[in-house]
């Protein structure tokens, strides 16, 4: 159900210590490390950056993806999220994460950020 997790962090090197010690009994490994960005994964995920993303920057609201088995899922999610109270956070489309990341963003109601994405072209 659950694609992966986006988690700002005010002190990067900090947290990565932090979430490698807790994740690391649990079977997660640290997936990708570079100076912005550390992610982790139990390989589970379809996401090839893995479960769960460390970024630099202000802590926010929560951002979580809903996993999607066809664009057209994702397309369907993106509607009914502005049919039915949340906002545009980025259409249905391409990212540039890597080739096949094709994804919609909303924001909830209440200011959550939720995506649905597929990895499959």
């Amino acid at each position: 159900m659950i694609n992966h997790l986006d988690l700002k962090v005010t002190d990067l090197s900090k947290s990565g210590h932090f979430y490698e010690q807790v994740l690391t009994p649990l079977g997660y490994v640290v997936k990708m490390r570079t100076p912005v960005v550390i992610s982790f994964s139990d390989g589970r995920s379809s996401d090839p950056m893995g479960d769960l993303y460390l970024s630099q920057g202000t802590p926010n609201p929560f951002h979580f993806a809903f996993q999607a088995e066809t664009q057209e899922m994702v397309q369907n999610f993106y509607e009914a999220g502005l049919r039915n109270g949340g906002t545009d956070n980025g259409g249905p489309g391409y990212r540039d994460y890597h080739p096949s990341y094709y994804a919609a963003f909303l924001i909830d109601p209440d200011g959550y950020r939720i995506e649905a994405v597929t990895h499959t072209q």
